[in-house]
């Protein structure tokens, strides 16, 4: 292993030329402020760290799995159609097309993300879209390059967190300038190698900054000088790539050493460890597959299945699938990853019907009207796709007895589970145990009392009790991410129904519970205008209607609204009947009488599965008894 040097603008050319990436490193996943604070580092000359790289030649160079670095980088993984000349990942080098290949190649194992933020910033891109922006519209997505303010003080520390000495931004193609800002594409300076071509430069930003507008006298020619002198130094003449060079004599172990050579930066995760496993054992023997490539193709395609869902899966979502549907232990522990695990784990994923329980599961979770938002963490979807993939003969139709109850049931275990924080402590543990039940039940049976009695077992429950469901609605509110998922239970089992859809709507309007309103129209002191501000959002002024329902309340005044319904719609929105508690005035109050309601309703809702649970409980007991 040897040790060497170079400069950022002698390895640029190579990327991607020479330079490549292994089908065991992860993707890329620094964000904007990373990159910008590496860029600072190195024209502060600071350290960066180490790079490792793996020489190969000939036949070994050709087998092994290759990925090249993004250049033109996009922020997310969903985008538009057309943006077909970006990247959210690393595009796979296919060695059968790619005749132009050299016979050495270097395969970079530790210093990827830097690599790749030296590429963006000074050859490509980055794409990033607006703050809850479609995905899939042209129009929410920005293209911007790295550029630097040659009018900084480069004397001068920036007085936030980032404590930075330069001043870069990724921003659109061609900002303005101004006596304080003259932004200079930071890739140009690859094109700057001599003191003479940058002196000229300074001249040509002095001439660009007096065209538009700046008075000479108020041009700062120190600071362009110094800022261009400072960049053009840390690209062309200072030795910040410090690297060591691997022979063809590590290679029965280059797996081992990029595990352990990722140990310091950005931190492998166990799925970035565990999908690093699996490219390089999977690629191995019959059958041979890239894992990386299959694994984040399948990503893409559930995550592009509904845009509108906003679901956002990753490569650890596939992996700790693939663990539970091998039937191997669920949690991460290094001894899972064994060679006869992986190939376990190689065979589930080559059969499928895992890709159709994926999918399976989804469109269940969807019809349920839940979404990415309402789903606080995907671990709640492993038991139900392992029902999917365990069980042929399932039926989920209304249109026989079984499917419906099939379907109420997983409906009634997602929302209960989810409610109730079920996987928050030692969820591998909960899986490995509900696991046998879903594997032994009677095929396209979904066995709710006996997962309800295990998890017993493991000091949880389906079922709730009263300090629980008050302490929930306290807590919960418009944009708290389990809100649909309450509300779906609250109308237990309606939103299981196939075919419907419900909107959440506020009971007592928003626009009548600003300060503001509450003071002026109701002429109320401002500390109970706040609080009753406060509790807008809250849980108990919310209800599910369908789109037509929540159309003829939006055209009514809502007292009108609330007094128009019948006594069985007022039961079903637990809504209090006492027309007193309609008036702003009295909101609190109103509030407090809809809180014990919904309290008596879930309270009753758990006394009713209980003896469910009993009922069937005593039926496999005769049945058995019989047999």
């Amino acid at each position: 292993m040897t040790y060497q040097s170079t400069q950022i603008a002698k390895i640029i050319p190579d990327i991607n030329n020479s330079i490549f990436i292994p089908g065991i490193q992860r993707e890329f996943v620094w964000d904007k402020e990373q990159m910008i604070q590496l860029f600072d580092s190195v024209i502060r000359g600071y350290p960066i760290g180490s790079f490792l790289f793996w020489k190969t030649r000939g036949k070994i160079a050709e087998n092994q799995i290759k990925y090249k670095f993004v250049q033109h980088y996009i922020t997310e993984g969903v985008y538009p159609n057309e943006f077909n000349n970006l990247n959210y990942r690393n595009p796979k080098i296919e060695d059968e097309y790619e005749r132009d290949l050299p016979d050495k190649l270097t395969l970079v194992l530790d210093g990827q993300q830097r690599l790749t933020t030296f590429y963006i910033g000074l050859m490509g891109s980055l794409t990033d879209r607006g703050y809850r922006q479609r995905r899939k519209k042209a129009e929410s997505w920005t293209r911007r390059k790295l550029y630097m303010n040659l009018l900084s003080d480069p004397t001068q520390i920036t007085d936030d967190d980032r404590k930075l000495k330069y001043v870069f931004e990724f921003k659109e193609p061609n900002p303005s300038h101004s006596v304080t800002e003259y932004w200079y594409p930071v890739g140009d300076i690859l094109d700057v190698e001599t003191s003479d071509e940058r002196f000229e430069l300074v001249s040509e930003v002095q001439n660009e900054l007096e065209m538009s507008g700046v008075d000479s006298t108020a041009i700062k020619d120190n600071h362009i000088r110094q800022n261009l002198s400072d960049l053009q130094n840390a690209i062309h003449e200072r030795d910040t790539i410090n690297y060591y060079q691997l022979g063809n004599k590590h290679n029965d172990n280059i797996l081992d050493i990029f595990i352990r050579a990722n140990e310091g930066g950005t931190q492998l995760g166990k799925e970035e460890i565990l999908l690093s496993m699996a490219t390089a054992r999977w690629s191995e023997g019959s059958n041979p597959f890239d894992a990386r490539n299959k694994i984040t193709a399948l990503v893409d395609e559930l995550n592009e299945s509904n845009t509108q869902a906003g679901f956002n899966f990753d490569i650890g979502f596939i992996l700790r699938n693939l663990l539970a549907a091998s039937d191997l232990s669920s949690k991460y522990d290094m001894q899972n990853f064994s060679d006869e695990n992986l190939q376990e784990m190689k065979d589930v994923f080559q059969d499928d019907q895992f890709k159709d329980a994926l999918f399976d599961t989804l469109d269940l979770v969807e019809s349920y009207g839940l979404d990415g938002h309402s789903i606080s963490s995907t671990v709640a979807l492993i038991p139900v796709i392992y029902f999917f993939y365990k069980h042929d003969d399932i039926k989920l139709g209304w249109d026989s007895k079984k499917g419906k109850q099939t379907r109420v049931k997983l409906f009634y275990w997602l929302c209960s589970t989810l409610l109730k924080g079920v996987y928050h402590s030692a969820p591998y543990t909960v899986i490995n145990a509900i696991r046998n039940d879903i594997r032994s039940a009677p095929d396209g049976t979904f066995p709710l009392e006996e997962l309800h009695s295990t998890l017993l077992s493991h000091g949880k429950s389906l079922t709730f009790i009263e300090e629980e469901v008050r302490d929930m609605v306290q807590k919960l509110n418009y944009t708290n991410k389990r809100v649909n998922v309450f509300l779906s239970l609250l109308y237990f089992p309606e939103p299981a129904n196939q075919h419907e859809s419900f909107e959440v709507d506020h009971i007592f309007p928003r626009s009548k519970l600003t300060q503001e309103a509450l003071v002026d129209e109701y002429d109320m002191d401002l500390a109970r205008a706040s609080r009753y501000e406060n509790l807008r959002d809250n849980v108990l002024n919310l209800q599910f209607l369908s789109p037509q329902e929540n159309s003829e309340k939006s055209d009514q005044e809502y007292v009108e609204w609330i007094k128009s319904r019948r006594d069985s719609g007022m039961e079903r929105h637990y809504i209090p009947k006492d027309d007193e508690l309609y008036e702003i005035q009295n909101f609190e109050q109103f509030l407090n009488r809809r809180e014990d309601l919904i309290v008596d309703r879930l309270l009753k809702m758990s006394d009713q599965i209980e003896e469910q649970f009993e009922t069937e409980a005593e039926m496999a007991t005769a049945a058995s008894a019989e047999d």
